[in-house]
């Protein structure tokens, strides 16, 4: 019966053929039979129909399931009766059963999913639908982020370029704060320390010649000189009469050095026989605050009085120079001071300070040599008699390595007397006054006969 042409569904022509449907006119037009269980339940059939879902719906079902779920097998369709043929004769045919529903082959994962469709379709109750969350445009926020990104580092960038600028100008003021502060403190040196700067003795080493107009002057020599010097050059006290009841100071020995002269000789000389270093071969020296008189012609007025009154009471005198125009190095003048072995050597000089209110008088001593030991104490004492004589103050004694002309004389008791401050006024009037020269004079005698002769 199957392989039969009446059992061939018609094509061209013919009624079109639907799959899954049945054709209700087939069952209309079939003969009714008297045994009820050939008969068609047609109340039966119209519900198969309603689950039976239509072609499109499928179709949109189909497109809603993910591709990753397989779709689920359709409902059986009813079989479609066949087509009446020609009039039967005496026996009547029975209706063929209908054809069990055969299941719809399901999609296999080769076929590719539809592309969804924006309209809304009907969909079967019960069935799940997945709802797509609409794609947001991830471009767009990374671009407004990277812009959002760019805008913070410019503005980060332009705040560290305003602090850099910043420091900068404050890095530049200060540099030109401290460099104002140097050159003010190099112009208030320059100004108001020269003059005592060029009393200082530097420290370089060299190889001093001793020429024959350097040579000390003797007591021969002496006359000579004081008769063939102009009195404007030298300015020498008058010849006074000195008082009676002066210590005795037969048999002593003494030394003179009147320092610095007229013209300085900057040139380096050794500084001692046994350190490094040099200084120069002899400074100016300071200049008084008031009258303007260089210190070498004070410390020669002053000498010149002490060789007197000290030859007065029986001491033997030498003077390093009796002149200011002399060129005689510290070393020179401390060679000569050890060649004539005397009981002491007395270096007299002034002194000078940045405030005008110092005043008073010091010793300095070697602090090496033979009399290292006691020419301290023998230094305070000498200090202490010019004070009493003279109603100065006394400053102290210190003992020294700076002083070419005490280290080359370490051999013999040497002394410095810086006899006052040519920057204070009192004291400047002091050294130039005769009567003050004169108790300056008392004070070093009365140390001198103090001292243990050789």
């Amino acid at each position: 019966m199957s392989g039969s042409e009446e059992n061939k569904p018609k094509r061209q022509n013919d009624k079109p053929i639907h799959k899954g449907v049945p054709d209700l006119r087939d069952f209309m037009n079939q003969p009714n039979s008297a045994n009820e269980k050939d008969s068609v339940d047609i109340q039966s059939l119209m519900n198969e129909i309603r689950r039976v879902p239509s072609s499109r719906t499928a179709a949109n079902q189909g497109q809603a399931r993910p591709a990753s779920q397989p779709q689920q097998p359709a409902a059986p369709k009813a079989s479609q009766p066949q087509q009446p043929s020609a009039p039967r004769t005496a026996q009547p045919q029975q209706p063929a059963a209908p054809r069990a529903a055969q299941p719809a082959a399901p999609k296999t994962a080769q076929q590719p999913a539809a592309k969804p469709v924006p309209q809304a379709s009907p969909v079967r109750p019960g069935s799940q639908v997945r709802y797509e969350r609409p794609v947001v445009e991830e471009e767009d926020e990374e671009d407004e982020i990277q812009v959002r990104r760019a805008q913070v580092s410019r503005a980060r960038r332009k705040q560290i370029e305003a602090r850099r600028r910043r420091a900068m100008i404050i890095i530049v003021l200060t540099i030109i704060l401290i460099l104002l502060a140097v050159g003010l403190g190099i112009y208030y040196l320059v100004t108001h320390l020269t003059s005592k700067s060029s009393n200082t003795e530097t420290t370089t080493a060299t190889t001093v010649t001793t020429s024959s107009d350097t040579t000390p002057v003797s007591e021969e020599s002496e006359t000579t000189t004081s008769e063939t010097t102009e009195p404007d050059v030298t300015p020498t006290p008058e010849v006074t009469p000195f008082p009676a009841g002066g210590p005795a100071l037969t048999g002593y020995c003494v030394v003179i050095d009147p320092g610095h002269q007229a013209v300085a000789n900057t040139d380096p000389e050794s500084m001692s026989s046994s350190m490094g270093g040099s200084k120069d071969r002899s400074s100016q020296g300071y200049k008084g605050t008031v009258t303007g008189t260089d210190e070498s012609e004070i410390n020669l007025s002053n000498a010149l009085l002490l060789k007197e009154y000290l030859e007065s009471l029986g001491c033997e005198v030498y003077l390093t120079r009796e002149t200011n125009d002399v060129d005689i190095s510290n070393k020179e003048r401390a060679e000569f001071a050890v060649s004539k072995n005397p009981d002491l050597f007395i270096r007299l000089y002034c002194n000078a300070a940045n405030d005008s209110k110092t005043n008073g008088i010091e010793v300095i001593v070697p602090n090496s040599g033979e009399y290292a030991s006691q020419v301290v104490t023998w230094g305070e004492n000498l200090g202490k008699q010019i004070a009493n004589s003279t109603g100065s103050a006394f400053n102290g004694c210190k003992a020294s390595e700076k002083y070419s002309g005490l280290n080359w004389a370490n051999s013999v008791p040497s002394f410095m007397i810086r006899m006052g401050y040519l920057t204070n006024s009192d004291d400047e009037a002091n050294l130039m006054n005769e009567d003050y020269q004169f108790k300056l004079c008392e004070g070093i005698a009365q140390f001198i006969v103090s001292m243990p002769q050789h």
